[in-house]
């Protein structure tokens, strides 16, 4: 009986199948990469309706046939996070009680098991993400910071001298411990068993968090979109999946116009707020108006805070987007599609349930949250992602990581 190859074009795959099971014209579902396509007979696959780019006759048709456009549609590679707050929960309260029976020395441990289970359980096509840190290298890192902590602390209370200088001298680091960070954790964090990695430009760190930092508040809080801007394509354009680099294509225009849409907003509604609450003072109330009449009229000082902080979730919320969706890798990009208000409706009810709980819901708060985020994050592909290279690895000190934690300095995206 004769045979035909059917080949997708977009992953490659191919069969050999009997001549004449489909028939010409059909639309075809590719079994590997979910991609659907039109089948042409006498082409290596079929095309919708660009002509196929590669033969399925073999290398020598392959070099013969003339070269054309690629028609490869990218595929849609979703993130999802699979663990449960009773799981994490039994992690957390181990780790809880055993950071305060051993007065934070099991911190290391604590964080390894935190970060190995969160990324364990978040999951790309199919496969997990590994998290490989030694908690004994966090440890020494660990010890590190808290020596830097304490002196820190005893020189505030005896010395306003010792105090300033080593103040100076942290945030003369903070660039430095960024980088350090950065390259610890992306060096310890691995898919399908290829390693993530840092590129060390420490010049460009300084001139990022360090100069730039000193400059937004000579500029009045102007040049703080471009501050973020630059800090977050540092931090992408240096990271590579193996020896693959990140790039970063979002503009300083957009980072400007999300914190200008802010600002505008925030104005709006203090605009609002000021003369409710100037009215709320009582001086047009008339005389004899009841309690409850006052308390809402007090109602617009609320305004205020709710409102900024509703604004800070949404910068927040759209960076990650912005971030997300300027990102690429090789011939993948990310899209997030995060919503401030149900981050916002997330951060709310989390709070409650935490403060009613003393604590005890944070478990399910986290998973709630990562949950979400990972619905969110999906990857447009148009190539394999086991194509990627590994690049050679070597040891690196946690010590920006753990000093970055007990001084609160964060380098997430």
């Amino acid at each position: 009986m004769d045979r035909e190859t059917v080949s997708c074009p977009a992953c490659g795959f191919s069969r050999d199948m009997p001549a004449g099971t489909i028939p010409d014209g059909a639309r075809v579902t590719c079994p590997r990469c979910r991609d659907t396509f039109l089948f042409a007979r006498g082409t290596a696959a079929g095309t919708d309706p660009v002509p196929a780019i590669a033969s399925p006759l073999g290398a020598e048709a392959a070099v013969a046939a003339p070269a054309t456009p690629s028609t490869a549609r990218p595929r849609t590679l979703r993130f999802s996070f699979t663990g449960t707050a009773r799981e994490y929960f039994g992690i957390w309260i181990v780790n809880t009680l055993l950071k305060i029976l051993t007065l934070g020395v099991y911190s290391a441990w604590a964080k390894v098991r935190k970060r190995r289970y969160l990324y364990g359980n978040t999951m790309l096509q199919g496969a997990p993400f590994d998290y490989l840190a030694d908690p004994r290298v966090l440890f020494r890192g660990w010890l590190i910071g808290v020596l830097a902590f304490l002196l820190y602390t005893l020189g505030t209370n005896y010395s306003p001298t010792l105090s300033f200088a080593l103040g100076a001298l942290f945030f003369a680091a903070v660039p430095w411990l960024v980088v350090r960070s950065r390259l610890f954790n992306l060096r310890s964090t691995s898919y399908r068993n290829l390693r993530f990695t840092f590129r060390a430009d420490y010049r460009q760190a300084y001139l990022v968090y360090g100069l730039l930092s000193l400059l937004v508040p000579l500029t009045l809080g102007l040049l703080y979109p471009y501050a973020a801007y630059r800090r977050k394509r540092f931090l992408v354009e240096n990271s590579a999946y193996g020896t693959t680099s990140f790039s970063f294509t979002a503009t300083t225009r957009d980072f400007y116009l999300l914190y200008l849409k802010a600002v505008a907003g925030f104005v709006a509604i203090v605009t609002v707020a000021v003369p409710l609450l100037f009215l709320a003072g009582g001086a047009f109330l008339p005389a004899g108006t009841g309690g409850t009449w006052r308390l809402a009229a007090v109602l617009p000082a609320l305004l205020i805070p709710l409102a900024y902080l509703y604004f800070a979730i949404y910068v927040s919320t759209n960076e990650t987007n912005l971030v997300w969706n300027g990102t690429k890798v090789a011939g993948a990009r990310f899209t997030s599609s995060l919503r401030a208000r149900h981050m916002a409706w997330l951060y709310l009810s989390n709070a409650v349930a935490i403060f009613l709980t003393l604590g005890l819901m944070i478990p399910w708060a986290t998973v709630r949250v990562l949950r979400y985020r990972m619905e969110n994050l999906t990857v447009l592909a148009t190539g394999d992602l086991e194509e990627f290279a590994a690049a050679p690895t070597e040891e690196v000190t946690a010590t920006g990581e753990e000093i970055g934690d007990i001084f609160g300095i964060d380098v997430a995206l």
